[in-house]
């Protein structure tokens, strides 16, 4: 599967979704601009509607639904954050929702779909394999698909990002981003793709299928290791426009230990005051690590804030005094 999506693609849905989103802040972070010698600014992604980016994707694609689409049963497969967009735009725009999580879903994300009218299910051992099976519904009950990411309507939703940072920090010359399935680092390349940017992809050591898949030329199978990042964690589904945009776009990728991850949790809660969940902690965890980015104007995107409270304390209790 191949698409091509350009600025112009994504500033169209800007003007259609920013009435529907929360132009996030960008804040300056002193502290990691000492570290790592660059001029450093946080995307607080975190601190959006359903706290996380995944609404602009969705409400993107909801946006450029015909209104005939909306009589039929929408369908979603997500271990959290698109989950939880995807159960706030069924009561915004009255769709009747069905949801496949994994089994191992985040229980901070469960939780929160709690009071949520659609209907859930719990399949498979990852993403990919939910993924999967909301395709399959989908595809069998004539229902409308809101994919977490191999949709070109998600990208240009998650692309709108990019516009927002050019506009808070026209000088930025270097943008770190997670990636899973890959749809916000689609976004952002395909945001800045007439602009001199690079665009770094982040993901864990643990679960590197972006990073592995480009190397190799093909999608690989998701890894078996455990990573705390589980939102960006169980693999690409296969034929996604999102490898292709990688492929042929991503600058670089940075990997990062699960160790580097917890220290990256308790920096933000130390000298930003804020939580962010551990796939939102690795633009910081990469970083923090290397140097290379020295005499850059950098932002790192932070995704998204929900994370176990028992984790999170022990994250602060073992790494609080790391930097």
């Amino acid at each position: 599967m191949s698409v091509h999506i350009i600025s112009k693609d994504i500033q169209e849905t800007y003007l259609d979704i920013k009435g529907d989103i929360l132009k996030t802040p960008l804040q300056y972070s002193a502290k990691l601009s000492k570290i790592s010698g660059a001029k450093v600014f946080l995307k607080m992604e975190h601190l959006q509607y359903t706290g996380s980016f995944k609404i602009r994707g969705v409400i993107g694609k909801i946006k450029s639904l015909e209104k005939n689409d909306f009589q039929k049963v929408f369908v979603a497969a997500s271990s959290g954050n698109h989950a939880v967009a995807f159960a706030y735009a069924s009561e915004k725009f009255g769709f009747e929702g069905v949801l496949f999580m994994p089994k191992n879903v985040n229980n901070v994300k469960k939780d929160t779909l709690k009071t949520s009218k659609i209907k859930k299910y719990l399949y498979g051992k990852n993403n990919m394999e939910a993924e999967a099976k909301a395709t399959a519904y989908a595809k069998e009950n004539g229902s409308v698909l809101i994919h977490p990411y191999n949709d070109p309507e998600i990208i240009k939703g998650q692309g709108t990002i990019g516009i927002e940072i050019l506009e808070q920090f026209p000088e930025v010359d270097t943008v770190l981003a997670p990636v899973g399935g890959g749809g916000l680092i689609s976004g952002l390349c395909s945001s800045f793709n007439d602009d001199k940017v690079n665009i770094i992809a982040c993901q864990p050591v643990n679960a590197p299928e972006m990073y592995e898949s480009v190397k190799c030329g093909k999608i690989v199978p998701p890894s078996k290791l455990f990573t705390i990042a589980d939102a960006t964690a169980g693999g690409i589904e296969a034929d996604s426009l999102t490898f292709e945009i990688c492929k042929n776009q991503l600058d670089d990728f940075e990997l990062v230990n699960e160790n580097e991850i917890k220290k990256a949790i308790a920096f933000i809660f130390n000298h930003h005051k804020t939580i962010i969940e551990p796939g939102a902690a690795l633009p910081v965890a990469a970083l923090l690590n290397t140097k290379r980015y020295k005499g850059k104007n950098v932002v790192l995107v932070l995704t998204g804030k929900r994370i176990e409270p028992h984790l999170l304390t022990k994250i602060i209790n073992d790494y609080g005094n790391s930097y």
